[in-house]
C-alpha cells in the first residue's frame, strides 16, 4: 500500500494580528501592571501631584479672598509664576522616577537573558529590531506616562479657578510635552542599555542606578577640576530636569541649549547602540 505524504496545513499568515512590538509591550505592562512596586510609586506619585494641585488652589485663594489679603506679599516670594513655577512642575518627581526606572527598566532585558527566552522570541516572528523598539517604547512610555499627569492637571486646574491668567500658562503643555518625551526617551534608552548588559534583573538595577549615578559624579568632579559649565550635559539626571527649564524659557538653566542637545544625543545614541548589539541573536544566549 503506497505511503503518501502527510497533508500540511496553510502556512499562517503573518501580517494578521498585533506587531510583535505592540505585543512585546503590553506583555511589559501587564506584568509590571501585577507588581506590587507600582502601588508604593503609584501612592507617592500621587501624593507629588496633589501637592501641586493644591498649591495652584490656596495660590487662587490668596489673589481672589479678601480674607488673604495681608499675606499676598509674602506669598508672591513662595509662589512664584514665572518659569520657575513651570518647570518646577516636573521636577518634584525626577530622582523617585529615575529610581523607579531604575527598577523596572533593569529588568527589560535582562530578565529575557537570564531565562533565555530570547531565542524563542526571534525563532517566532520577532525580529531582533522589534524586540529593541519594544522595550525601548516601554521604557521610555513609562516615565512619560508618569509625568503626564504633573504636566495637564495643574494646567486643568489653573485654566478652571483662573483662564488664561492662572498661574500655569495657557501654552505650558506645548512647552512641557516635549521636554517630557526628551526626558523619557533618555531615561529608557540608558535603562535598556544598561539591562542589556546585565544577566540577572539585581545586577540590571545596578547597572542602571551605577550608570546614572556615575555619570553624575564625573561630570560633576570634571565640572568643578575645569570650571566648564557644560560638562553638566553628561550628567543624564541634570539633562531630564534641563530639558523643561529650555523649553519654559528660563532664565539660567541647569545646561544650555547646545550641551543638553549633545549630551541627550550622545546618551540616547550610545545606549541604543549598545542594547541593539547585546540583542542580536548571536548574543540571545549567554
Amino acid at each position: 500500500m503506497p505511503i503518501y505524504a502527510p497533508t500540511l496545513p496553510p502556512a499562517p499568515d503573518l501580517h494578521l494580528g498585533q506587531p510583535p512590538v505592540l505585543v512585546l509591550m503590553r506583555f511589559d505592562f501587564t506584568r509590571l501592571w501585577r507588581q506590587k512596586i507600582g502601588r508604593f510609586f503609584g501612592f507617592a506619585f500621587l501624593m507629588l501631584l496633589l501637592w501641586k494641585v493644591a498649591r495652584i488652589y490656596v495660590d487662587h485663594l490668596l489673589h481672589t479672598n479678601e480674607a488673604f489679603k495681608p499675606m499676598q506679599d509674602f506669598a508672591k516670594t513662595i509662589l512664584t509664576q514665572g518659569a520657575d513655577f513651570q518647570a518646577d512642575l516636573l521636577n518634584p518627581a525626577s530622582y523617585l522616577l529615575w529610581f523607579l526606572v531604575a527598577l523596572v527598566g533593569g529588568g527589560l532585558v535582562a530578565r529575557d537573558t537570564l531565562y533565555r527566552v530570547r531565542p524563542l522570541m526571534y525563532a517566532h516572528p520577532v525580529a531582533p529590531k522589534d524586540y529593541l523598539l519594544a522595550k525601548l517604547g516601554f521604557a521610555s512610555l513609562l516615565p512619560f506616562t508618569i509625568l503626564l499627569p504633573f504636566a495637564i492637571l495643574p494646567w486643568l486646574m489653573s485654566l478652571l479657578l483662573a483662564g488664561f491668567h492662572g498661574p500655569v500658562w495657557a501654552t505650558a503643555p506645548l512647552r512641557l510635552l516635549p521636554a517630557m518625551a526628551i526626558a523619557s526617551a533618555l531615561m529608557g534608552s540608558l535603562a535598556v542599555g544598561a539591562s542589556s548588559m546585565a544577566a540577572t534583573p539585581r545586577a540590571g538595577i545596578g547597572w542602571v542606578l551605577g550608570l546614572v549615578l556615575g555619570a553624575s559624579t564625573l561630570a560633576s568632579m570634571i565640572h568643578g577640576l575645569t570650571g566648564i559649565a557644560a560638562v553638566d550635559a553628561l550628567n543624564p539626571i541634570m539633562l531630564a530636569e534641563a530639558w523643561p527649564q529650555l523649553f519654559v524659557g528660563v532664565e539660567r538653566p541647569m545646561v544650555a541649549w547646545l550641551p543638553a542637545f549633545l549630551g541627550t544625543a550622545l546618551h540616547i545614541a550610545l545606549w541604543t547602540f549598545v542594547a541593539a548589539k547585546r540583542t542580536r541573536p548571536s548574543e540571545a544566549v549567554i
